[in-house]
């Protein structure tokens, strides 16, 4: 019985009451009719359900129009596809098939009494994968551009020395492990402090994960310098969540230089391209904060080494210039002493020739009247005492 013929029995006003396997196979029947071939078309891959038992995937495939789930369906891809895919996927895009990913399948939709509505997924071309994916990145790199907010994050100043590290990435990443062993040592002699935000680093959920983190350094950004996104390694398509709308804006306008090393890629991501500076590894991103620090050092001991030349330079020209002086003085304290002991010699000469008992000693002598010394004849008056004094006494006599 078809379909047609079920609902018409209904319309008649008779009553006809169908099994639970006719309807099942009426619509069957319909699907088989509908959909009689397989046919290509896009979703993306919410989560990959690999049962490495049966080697068989059940993938939750989802439509979204802006971040909100608007379709939905389970689907199935049989053991030997999925391996002839998975090796497409590791030749072409050099990662496997996973969750988080747009995709552009063949597939056939059947319908079975036992089993339900089925999506039998038999081909996936990841050419049309890494298209769309590329697609998504230019219209990212278009929304910031005309937000005028592509290049805010790409202006800011990097500080003079880093040492307040917010660091994105999970406790459990290789390229995370890298990181804090190349800064590892230099830690204490340079004072570098690290806080980790753990978030997912790929796959759905990563960019509202990644997204999220940055909103919590954000809420204690004076405690930091600049945030470092750091995830390992990886193909194109583990790095499409760094092509995110949202998470790149948020990067882009972030108050603090962002700093990433988030792996190699063939193409790099939006969040690299809108971030301060961008690394290729976590350990180059490492090198480049621990270089800053020993550049600094290197000056530091260039200057002191400067300084010493020169302050030696400086103090040896004035030991040569208090040499100088030193001998200067001395040769002029001498003279002025030399001058002084002639001048004093000749002053002691003439007191030597001025002193009375020399001019006695010669036989002049020296005449007083009441105690005054005669210079005159005037001063002498009849019947004076007068004295006279010799070289070896005095005498008194009446004039």
């Amino acid at each position: 019985m078809d379909t047609e013929q079920m609902f018409a029995g209904g319309l008649n006003g008779t009553r006809e009451v169908f099994s639970l396997s006719q309807v099942l196979h009426s619509l069957e029947n319909t699907v088989r009719k509908e959909f009689p071939y397989s046919f290509w078309l896009k979703a993306d891959i919410s989560k990959l359900n690999f049962y490495k038992y049966s080697g068989h995937c059940y993938p939750d495939l989802v439509e979204k129009e802006d971040g909100v789930v608007t379709a939905q369906m389970r689907a199935i891809i049989w053991r030997n596809d999925y391996q002839r895919i998975n090796e497409k996927f590791l030749q072409t895009v050099r990662q496997p098939l996973q969750d988080g990913i747009s995709i552009v399948c063949n597939a056939k939709i059947t319908f079975h009494a036992l089993y339900g509505l089925s999506l039998i997924i038999y081909d996936i071309d990841p050419a049309l994968t890494l298209g769309q994916m590329e697609k998504e990145r230019a219209e990212c790199i278009q929304r910031l551009k005309e937000g005028n907010i592509f290049d805010l994050n790409r202006k800011k100043a990097i500080p003079e020395l880093p040492k307040r590290l917010a660091v994105v990435s999970v406790p459990t990443s290789k390229g995370y492990n890298d990181f804090v062993q190349t800064v590892e040592p230099y830690k204490d002699r340079y004072g570098i402090r690290m806080h980790l935000f753990a978030s997912l680093l790929q796959g759905d959920a990563a960019a509202y994960q990644l997204t999220e983190a940055l909103n919590a350094i954000r809420s204690v950004v004076h405690h930091f310098d600049c945030v470092l996104i750091i995830r390992g390694g990886g193909g194109d398509i583990g790095m499409n969540c760094y092509n995110d709308y949202g998470l790149c804006r948020t990067v882009a306008e972030f108050p603090l230089p962002v700093l990433t090393g988030i792996g190699h890629s063939t193409n790099e991501t939006v969040a690299e391209m809108v971030a301060c500076r961008n690394f290729i590894t976590p350990t180059a991103l490492a090198e480049f904060i621990v270089g800053v620090f020993a550049e600094k050092e290197r000056q530091l001991t260039d200057a002191t080494s400067d300084i010493a030349k020169v302050s030696g330079f400086f103090m040896r020209e004035e030991h040569k210039n208090l040499e100088y002086i030193r001998s200067l003085l001395s040769v002029n304290v001498r003279n002025i002493f030399d001058k002084h002991y002639r001048d004093l010699d000749s002053f002691a000469k003439y007191l030597s020739a001025v002193n009375p008992q020399n001019i006695l000693n010669k036989g002049y002598t020296i005449t007083t009247v009441n105690g005054e010394i005669v210079k005159s004849i005037s001063q002498i008056k009849p019947h004076m005492k007068i004295v006279t004094r010799t070289a070896d006494g005095e005498f008194e006599s009446v004039t």
